[in-house]
């Protein structure tokens, strides 16, 4: 199975076992260069972050660009879950 980021396809889960629930989602245009992080933990105060686009501005008012955008897509997930959950998980 493609698209898993978890490492697991559709046969590696133990017969009588639940496969993980899917707690968010990230998602990456490479084409338009933007990305955004959908938590889907229920109650979460905040459930969009970004989206982030390659020409958004730093605080120098330069582009981000590709490694702006890469930054982003690298931390976006673990600062969601200790800002808003208190879990690095």
């Amino acid at each position: 199975m493609t698209g898993r980021t978890d490492g697991l396809a559709v046969g590696d889960i133990a017969p009588g076992r639940q496969a993980p629930a899917v707690l968010g989602a990230l998602f990456v245009d490479l084409e338009g260069l933007r990305a955004r992080y959908e938590c889907l933990r229920p109650g979460c105060p905040h459930h969009l972050e970004g989206p982030a686009y390659s020409t958004d501005r730093d605080e120098q008012g330069e582009p981000i660009g590709v490694a702006g955008l890469k930054t982003f897509i690298d931390g976006i997930k673990s600062q969601h879950l200790t800002q808003y959950h208190r879990s690095t998980r």
